[in-house]
């Protein structure tokens, strides 16, 4: 893999992990238009995840810091349980076991579908759920999220594992169904995200050594994906607060009927 093709890709996953278009999905059809490979070499997801991560907890490092510091403290206080740090962790935690079931349980299946023509389709579900999201809900802070609405969005975000499903779309959408508004729903989505995106980073050590790749490439896919990254974020907050949220889909229904229809005539 070129230097090029190695910032490409960290862009493509920067912009299209945050924002609601599916990374996993673009990352397919980039390949597939650029004509660079049927499939993605799972150090190139590692280095450009670990990117993403990155960006996610500079963003959100108040949050973040909430979080871990209250199911610390909350471990040895019952004061400390009371407060929006231990819940927001709990919260985490609890959305994190589906996803974890579902991802680790079916992921050999949803990889058959790493193709264009299923991402396609994918992208154009991705679409229909952004556009009959709600705008944002009655619920401000964590205390009145419930754990039934932490597991539900983390269902959602296993189910993200099929490429074109897009992660952030589909557990935003899936809190701000459940009322949470429009500030809370992608601060949990994402806080949940740090999860899944530290055990992938984490269980893909041994393959990044073990792969015969060159520092540069990986380096220029990390720094890409981490500027993107915290750029889309900047960029999907936003547009959250304005209630634009479905302004992606038309997007989505867009690459979704050209790619379909590149399928056709070939």
């Amino acid at each position: 893999m070129t230097l090029f093709q190695a910032t490409v890709l960290g862009i493509v996953q920067g912009l299209t992990e945050f924002l609601p278009v599916s990374s996993s999905g673009h990352l397919v059809l980039t390949n597939y238009f650029l004509g660079w490979g049927s499939g993605l070499k799972l150090w190139v997801d590692i280095a450009t995840n670990t990117g993403t991560l990155l960006a996610v907890l500079i963003y959100l490092r108040r949050d973040v810091a909430m979080a871990l510091g209250g199911f610390v403290a909350g471990l040895g206080s019952a004061e400390a349980r009371r407060r929006s740090g231990w819940r927001t962790a709990l919260l985490v935690l609890v959305g994190s076991v589906p996803t974890a079931i579902i991802g680790l349980g079916l992921k050999g299946v949803f990889d058959s579908l790493n193709a264009p023509f299923p991402v396609a389709l994918a992208l154009a579900v991705t679409g229909v759920i952004l556009w009959f999201a709600p705008k944002s809900g009655p619920k401000h802070d964590v205390a009145h999220v419930t754990f039934l609405d932490a597991f539900l969005g983390g269902i959602a975000q296993g189910l993200a594992v099929i490429p074109g499903i897009s992660r952030s779309g589909i557990t935003i959408a899936t809190f701000l169904g459940r009322g949470a508004d429009a500030e809370l729903a992608p601060r949990l989505s994402f806080l949940m995200y740090l999860v899944v995106s530290l055990g992938v980073t984490v269980l893909g050590v041994k393959d990044i050594q073990a792969a015969d790749i060159a520092l540069g490439p990986v380096l220029a896919m990390f720094v890409a994906s981490f500027v993107t990254g915290y750029l889309a974020l900047m960029v999907l907050f936003a547009v959250l607060r304005r209630g634009r949220f479905r302004a992606f889909a038309p997007y989505l229904w867009a690459i979704s009927l050209v790619t379909l229809i590149h399928l056709a005539l070939r």
